[in-house]
């Protein structure tokens, strides 16, 4: 979709297109210019997504230019991967999914993110992302706050990539930071993607730290993630007035922070902080770099009148409870569900602001690292670091110039002295011991009048980044593609990127330091680059830049799709039929678009490797028109240029809604065996059972009633778990068949360990114990082999609780062990424990508990 200059107009009128550049803090307006101000925050509306799910289309007008040996299904990988980033946050309620290829000239119309590629970026950007198209506000209800609703939003990337690898550490952060501003996220200074490329210090390993988590999570709350995390608030003043868009941070000794900007009255208040310790620091926001509209790149949130509220005067940075040195800084506990107040500063004015915007580096042989990663085990290292005002207009130290590292762990060996390589930059040298703890770390630069603090300026790790010596295609017994990828520095928990999609892994070697993996489907001949992520943030990139191993994948036939039917009036809801040739589909990586948000795939099943079912639905508003059918799987895209048609509505069609229930239980869980219930719409007045013919899997159901278009029945002891494909038809008319999922059975609890010993009267648990409940019947994912940690929960005296892992069983074959620590709020005595996964729960056990 090439873009008009109408639309860079109309996107540079809403002022929410921002340039990737310095987390949580949203796109806000205000509904007064005078206190108390509540914020009105710029969001998705949930309710108006089907299943909270917003699709994002990719541009059939790719890139103009590719580095070498790139390419665009390697550029794509990491568009979903980045994209896959944010739906992954389980604390959030909002799903984002692939929606499709959108033809060039397709209008952008209906909720979606539109990802595309263009010259119309300023000069030293690699991509711009915000929203571009925002509704009028919404009031607040019993549940929600009020909100302006985003219609429609904007990622463009670079057409011109000759310099950006797509495996590159900083394309895909760039891609990932974009995405969350189409989300409504915005700029801050925690050093988390949210920041500007200046201070971020996430890593392709671990790209969003706890300010990302609690910024998505705080615009589409899930679950119960205000009461698991704690909050702190106060107000900043400069000469008893309040200070406006002054950064307020939360920082713990060691770990990554969170951040917000002050109300125009100098209020704050920073959820969603995880239990801890915590200093907070005000200081201001850092002076507008070459290039950029505004500090930090920062929209000024607007008043009722439209106009932004402005950005304050510089004043003096400081510590709670008012001071420029770490080592005073009062320590702040912060408890779940728990609101630590008053947290106050009196600032004072400054004429100017003396360090900001620094960024730090470290080197792992000839390759820069940023954010500096150093080896507690060497005790120490050097970290350079550049910004504004750490060298004087003479090239010399600043006078006066103090870096601390704040926690008390990490010493500083001399003074800051300028780089030998690069006199620009200052150079620190570190030192680290047995108590420096694992992950970020924080610096202050401080004078003898102010202070900036850098969080997660450094990260402190115990072990080498991995590194890949070589890739290796085989096959396994069965005659599948495998490959051995021989590493260093890994363990059974890295993870392998194929570009942008994790090789399911098949076998770990440790002493050889082997893995065996299926590589993730891609095209013949396509040529990937494999990278190693481990979990304490390290990449292999981080030791062989931009030369990876990559791996060649076998000649063959180009794959082929068709789809069947090709054709559906608008307002249908139906099952097609994809089917093709060397596809090479599997459960889990397979997803289906159509390019256009006026289409939504509401679920997809794999049935074998070259088939596929949906269920589709068209809006009764849609145009007719033609659509881009598009498969992704792994990373392949295989398109089907206008391959489906969108028909005239049909007044009075008999329509199959896409959801059925169990009427007993009124979940939408059906199970073989079990009484169902289907919706329709348009059935003929006063219609019996015997009026309508019902099939499932092509099996005859008897219909036991029907009443206000609600159709019931029995399915089948005999069915199988998956699709089930509903034809249902009258003497005057045939529905489109749509299909809805029969799920397994339950769970099982075979048994509770702890520690390895089976828990029983005799052996109670305590709280706080870590514990492993052996449960069969659990469904792991059908690539990877894994169960996800986010479809599963314990229930253990009537606690929810989140598991830590969840293995394969040593013991019973097929089963797993899902691995807790028993909260404190789990009471003494006999109590009853259970296992849910997406919403199947096995029958409870006892848990004794001391």
């Amino acid at each position: 979709m090439k873009l008009s200059k109408h639309v860079l107009l109309l996107i540079s009128a809403g002022v929410l297109l921002c340039p990737s550049a310095s987390a949580y803090y949203h796109f806000l307006r205000y509904l007064t210019r005078n206190a108390p101000f509540v914020s009105v925050p710029t969001k998705w509306d949930l309710a108006a997504l089907p299943n909270k799910t917003l699709n994002y289309y990719l541009s059939e007008q790719g890139p103009t230019a590719l580095a070498a040996n790139d390419s665009l299904p390697s550029i794509l990988s990491q568009i979903r991967l980045a994209a896959k980033t944010w739906n992954d946050v389980d604390s959030s309620d909002l799903r984002i999914t692939f929606g499709g290829i959108a033809p060039a000239g397709s209008p952008s119309k209906g909720p979606g993110i539109d990802v595309v590629f263009s010259e119309d970026i300023p000069p030293g950007l690699i991509a711009l992302g915000g929203t571009s198209s925002v509704g009028s506000v919404i009031a607040a209800t019993a549940t929600t706050g009020a909100f302006a609703p985003i219609n429609r939003s904007l990622v463009m990337l670079r057409g011109d990539l000759s310099d950006q690898p797509s495996f590159s550490e900083a394309f895909f952060l760039t891609v990932v930071h974009e995405f969350g501003h189409a989300l409504g996220l915005q700029h801050s200074l925690s050093s988390s993607v949210m920041s500007t490329q200046i201070t971020r210090a996430t890593s392709k390993a671990s790209p969003l730290a706890a300010d990302d988590i609690a910024g998505i999570s705080l615009l589409y709350p899930a679950r119960n993630f205000l009461s698991l995390t704690g909050t702190i608030t106060g107000r900043v003043t400069l000469g008893g007035n309040g200070v406006g868009m002054a950064s307020v941070t939360a920082i713990p000794p060691s770990g990554p922070a969170l951040n917000t900007l002050t109300n125009p009255d100098g209020t704050y208040r920073i959820d969603g902080i995880p239990q801890g310790q915590y200093f907070v620091y005000v200081q201001p926001l850092p002076s507008p770099l070459d290039g950029e509209a505004s500090p930090a790149n920062i929209v000024a949130p607007i008043g009722p009148d439209g106009q932004p509220f402005p950005f304050p005067s510089p004043f003096d940075a400081q510590f709670f409870p008012g001071t420029r040195d770490p080592n005073q800084a009062a320590p702040i506990a912060v408890m779940p569900g728990v609101s630590v107040d008053n947290v106050n500063f009196q600032t004072q004015p400054r004429s100017s602001i003396p360090i900001s915007s620094v960024q730090a580096y470290g080197f792992i042989g000839q390759v820069t690292v940023k954010p500096p990663v150093l080896n507690r085990n060497l005790g120490g290292g050097s970290v350079v670091a550049y910004g504004n005002g750490l060298l004087t207009s003479s090239g010399s130290i600043l006078p006066g110039l103090n870096v601390i590292p704040i926690g008390g762990s990490v010493g500083l060996n001399g003074s800051p002295r300028p780089y030998l390589y690069a006199p620009s930059y200052v150079q620190m040298d570190l030192l680290l011991n047995s108590f420096t703890t694992e992950g970020f770390h924080h610096l202050v630069f401080a004078t003898p009048n102010d202070m900036y603090v850098l969080p997660s300026a450094f990260q402190v790790t115990v072990k080498p980044p991995p590194s890949i010596a070589s890739v290796t295609p085989g096959s396994d017994a069965a005659g599948n593609r495998v490959v051995a990828i021989t590493a260093a520095n890994i363990d059974q928990n890295t993870r392998f990127l194929f570009d942008g999609y994790p090789a399911a892994i098949r076998s770990y070697d440790a002493q050889a330091g082997r893995v065996v993996v299926s590589p993730p489907p891609a095209a013949p001949g396509h040529n990937a680059a494999v990278v190693a992520l481990t979990t304490d943030g390290q990449s292999s990139l981080y030791v062989q830049g931009n030369n990876p191993v990559s791996y060649t994948y076998d000649a063959g036939d180009a794959p082929a799709i068709s789809i069947a039917p090709a054709a559906l009036p608008a307002g249908s809801e139906a099952m097609v039929e994809i089917t093709g040739t060397n596809l090479n589909l599997i459960d889990g990586l397979a997803r289906l678009g159509f390019g256009t948000s006026d289409i939504t795939v509401r679920r997809v099943w794999v049935t074998g490797p070259n088939r596929l079912l949906a269920d589709i639905g068209i809006s009764g508003a849609a145009s007719p028109a033609t659509t881009t059918v598009s498969l992704a799987n792994g990373l392949e895209t295989v398109t089907l240029p206008g391959g489906f048609s969108v028909q005239p509505a049909v007044a009075g069609k008999l329509l199959v809604l896409p959801q059925a229930i169990n009427p007993v239980t009124g979940s939408a869980l059906l199970t073989a065996g079990a009484p169902a219930m289907l919706f329709t719409l348009n059935l003929p007045a006063g219609i019996t059972p015997a009026g309508i013919l019902l099939t499932l899997n092509d099996l005859p159901i008897a219909v036991s009633a029907v009443s206000n278009g609600q159709v019931s029945f029995q399915i089948p002891a005999t069915i199988a778990p998956g699709p089930a494909i509903v034809r249902l038809r009258t003497s005057t008319d045939a529905a489109q068949p749509i299909a809805f999922h029969i799920e397994p059975p339950p769970p099982v609890i075979v048994s509770i360990l702890s520690q390895g010993a089976p828990v029983d009267a005799a052996h109670p648990v305590g709280r706080g114990d870590t514990l492993s409940i052996v449960t069969s019947g659990l469904v792991a994912n059908a690539y990877t082999g894994i169960v996800p940690l986010s479809g599963v929960t314990v229930n253990a005296g009537g606690v929810d609780h989140t598991p830590l892992q969840i293995l394969p069983s040593s013991t019973v074959s097929g089963a797993y062990e899902v691995v807790f620590t028993l909260s404190s709020n789990v009471l003494s005595g006999a109590q009853l424990i259970t296992v849910t996964q997406d919403g199947r729960s096995a029958n409870p056990a006892g848990l004794p508990v001391r």
